[in-house]
């Protein structure tokens, strides 16, 4: 059998179909780069993965019309009346293809998350949950791609069937992304039957098992229909090719209709806290940024000290990720996850661990109240700080003019009064309330 695989391997075309997936994927990775947006997939395993299965709808049509090219093979070479006076039967005979097909596309998938993993490596925290079971049914949707293009090549034996079917099938794809695109407040719904993910994810969520395992029914039932579309002869078998799509639709539908949060939940080991145990003051990051850990330790303890002017001041510093339901106990300073990587500059990281006083921001930016809590949280930070503006800090026209202004009504007020304000931001912060009264010093001054 091996030999009649290798054999088969060397006259069909899905070799080609293979490196052209592994191709366009690895094109789809890093082409990223030129850009600067390589962080959608290389910061966390979880996020190469969906990424991977993101650009499927370019590569499941490639390998539809891959297999529908694969199916006429025979035709095109005028054999195909020859190859059918052999003895063996015909699903014996044509039983190789299918299989270097699934091969090929399998390894064109893998070749891809083999090329995205040494990015990932680098930056990972850890090994992330969930991944590896993504990317198998990601090699699944393929071979289903593959041998469906098999069996409608072998069904409709026409020149134009495999450019018909690839341009086709990715129309269809592109319009099933807007009427099925999940948002923030609806279901998933239809989205997790296509063999693309239509959104991205955090590096602190992962995929559900069981949706990988309502996916993995879903396509393998959509392979083996176009297995049997390919290989049988009778057209009375040919209708029980819609057998097992429908099983696998039936079986897969109780796991794909779950709420978008049960799909795509928190990761609890990704948010993990991950902390400092020498001698110095505590500083934890989620377990996703556990590489981070070593930078951030100095500028936090520099924050924590310059804390210090205020009555009851924090002791440690804490990641906190975004809509985290966690209450900030008083004890601690929180800097938000999105602050994490966004510089080098140790002073910066400092600067953004005192914005609100060591409180995360809980106003949305299309909120009202935004820019003026923003400003609040500025004034707090610079004072904390210890110079004007703080590190990083860039600001141009009206804005700059508001800000400077700010800062030269709240430094005019006696030194207890700053005291109280800076000590009225950071509670307030503690419990999400208004910062930008607490300051007392609004943009009219």
């Amino acid at each position: 059998m091996t030999r009649i695989l290798r054999i088969e391997l060397r006259r069909c075309g899905a070799l080609l179909t293979g490196a052209a997936t592994a191709a366009v994927g690895v094109a789809g990775l890093y082409v990223l780069a030129l850009t600067g947006q390589t962080d959608l997939w290389d910061q966390q395993w979880n996020l190469l993965a969906v990424f991977q299965r993101i650009m499927l709808v370019i590569l499941w049509p490639l390998a539809l019309a891959g297999g529908a090219w694969q199916a006429g093979r025979d035709r095109r070479n005028r054999i195909e009346e020859l190859l059918g006076t052999t003895p063996a039967p015909r699903w014996r005979r044509m039983q190789p293809s299918a299989v270097v097909t699934a091969a090929c596309l399998v390894g064109g998938y893998l070749v891809v998350l083999v090329a995205g993993a040494p990015k990932v490596a680098v930056a990972a925290g850890y090994l992330g949950s969930g991944w590896l079971l993504v990317a198998l049914v990601g090699a699944l949707t393929l071979v289903a791609a593959g041998w469906l293009g098999l069996g409608v090549g072998r069904l409709l034996p026409h020149p134009y069937t495999p450019a018909v079917a690839g341009v086709g099938s990715l129309a269809a794809l592109l319009a099933a992304i807007e009427v099925t695109r999940p948002s923030e407040v609806t279901d998933p719904g239809a989205a997790l039957l296509l063999p693309f993910f239509t959104n991205t994810i955090s590096e602190f969520e992962m995929v559900a098992g069981s949706v990988s395992a309502g996916q993995a029914w879903w396509f393998g039932g959509l392979a083996a229909g176009g297995l049997v579309l390919y290989l049988a002869r009778n057209p009375l078998v040919r209708l029980l090719a819609v057998v097992p799509p429908a099983l696998g639709l039936v079986l897969a539908a109780p796991m794909l209709t779950v709420p978008l949060e049960k799909a795509f939940p928190v990761d609890p080991a990704a948010v993990a806290e991950v902390c400092t145990t020498d001698d110095g003051p505590r500083v934890c990051v989620t377990a996703a940024h556990s590489r981070q850990l070593p930078a951030l330790v100095a500028p936090a303890r520099d924050a924590l000290r310059l804390l210090e002017k205020l009555p009851d001041p924090p002791v440690s510093v804490h990641e906190v990720v975004p809509n985290s339901d966690r209450a900030q106990p008083a004890t601690e300073a929180w800097v938000d996850s999105g602050n994490l990587g966004l510089t080098r500059d140790p002073a910066d990281v400092t600067a953004r661990i005192l914005a609100g006083a060591g409180t995360p921001m809980c106003v949305r930016a299309d909120d009202d109240a935004y820019l003026d809590v923003l400003r609040a949280r500025s004034v707090a930070a610079a004072w904390l700080y210890g110079s004007y503006p703080v590190p990083g800090q860039t600001l141009f026209g009206d804005e700059q003019a508001v800000r400077d202004g700010m800062w030269e009504t709240f430094t005019a007020l006696p030194a207890d009064e700053q005291v109280r304000r800076v000590a009225a931001v950071r509670a307030a912060g503690l419990t999400c309330g208004d910062q930008a009264a607490a300051l007392g010093i609004g943009a009219d001054g």
